[in-house]
């Protein structure tokens, strides 16, 4: 009898050590992910993903690499929006060197600068007048192909481009746009000066491409919904992941929050296919409208929420600021 209890509970401990082992490992990762060293993450993330990228562009044939390089050219466009929020560092100036740093190695003559000021503009006024998002709605109402090449993204940063540089976006630093202008044009030739011009295009395609379609894409999926819709924001499921970024609800009710600490706001997030069908319904088909502006002091409230565990790290316990102090 007593061997029998025993070999019982010999048992019972060998079923819950796994499940304490794995415990365990999920509180060392929570604890990690709330640490100051967390957002070696996003660092980490940025570098790997560029060196990837260009390591394709340099040893594979274009048509090769060309899929691939388009996916870990949005992605990296997901990282660079974490330094927008001033995340990965205390000090904003540090972000903004890493900005100006990605503008000019991309090739972007200042357009990453300029996604910087009209994306804090769509934080502070979501789904309203000073939204570029919402601006661009209005341009629904034209021709039907004027309404299409205006709802790109990539028509929409050309416009704004001109109209950054002619001091129209209160965020945008035509000084800034103008000094990320001159480091892509240091890297232009730079490519010359060591026998590989084809980078020069291959970037710019690849820029194109990604603004044009992926960000196109996620525009519209993340902000329009059924006229009536009382949300402000979408969230979805993703077939390749995107940083979290998915978990937009969240995303705006904590804008500094990093990344890996976005969690789903919605009880039943959006089906993956819906990102891919939500612009020709926005855009084409005009089912769907965009979403409600968010009640302002909900948003900030919200921001102001600490979390638990925080108190280790500056970054997690002050109050989030949507709109970073931009020197200069």
């Amino acid at each position: 009898m007593n061997a029998n209890a025993r070999l019982m509970t010999v048992e019972i401990q060998d079923t819950e050590a796994p499940e304490q082992a794995e415990n365990e490992l999920q509180r060392l990762a929570r604890v990690f992910l709330r640490s100051r060293y967390s957002i070696w993450l996003t660092h980490g993330s940025a570098m790997v993903m560029t060196v990837a990228l260009f390591t394709l562009l340099l040893t594979l044939p274009f048509k090769i690499a060309f899929i691939p390089a388009i996916l870990l050219t949005h992605r990296i466009g997901i990282m660079m929006h974490e330094y927008i929020h001033g995340i990965p560092f205390r000090r904003y100036a540090n972000c903004l060197r890493v900005l100006a740093f990605f503008d000019g190695l991309m090739l972007m003559f200042g357009l990453l600068e300029l996604f910087r000021a009209t994306h804090l503009s769509h934080h502070h006024w979501l789904n309203s007048p000073g939204d570029s998002a919402f601006d661009n709605q209005i341009s629904k109402d034209r021709p039907r192909m004027r309404g299409l090449i205006a709802s790109l993204e990539v028509t929409q940063h050309l416009q704004f481009y001109w109209e950054a540089l002619h001091g129209l976006h209160p965020y945008a630093k035509p000084r800034r746009i103008a000094f990320c202008a001159a480091l892509t044009c240091a890297w232009i030739a730079f490519w010359f000066a060591v026998g590989r011009p084809d980078i020069v295009w291959k970037l710019m395609a690849l820029t194109a491409f990604t603004t044009a379609v992926p960000v196109s894409l996620r525009g519209a999926v993340e902000h329009h919904a059924e006229p009536g819709n009382p949300g402000f924001s979408n969230e979805y499921k993703t077939l390749i992941p995107l940083f979290n970024l998915n978990k937009h609800v969240h995303h705006h009710e904590q804008p500094t929050l990093p990344w890996y600490l976005l969690e789903y706001h919605t009880p039943s997030p959006l089906h993956w296919r819906h990102y891919f069908t939500y612009w020709p319904r926005a855009y084409i088909l005009k089912e769907l409208v965009l979403m409600q502006p968010m009640d302002k002091p909900s948003r900030d409230r919200n921001n102001r929420r600490q979390w638990s565990g925080q108190s280790d790290s500056p970054r997690f316990t002050e109050p989030s600021v949507v709109i970073p102090a931009t020197p200069g």
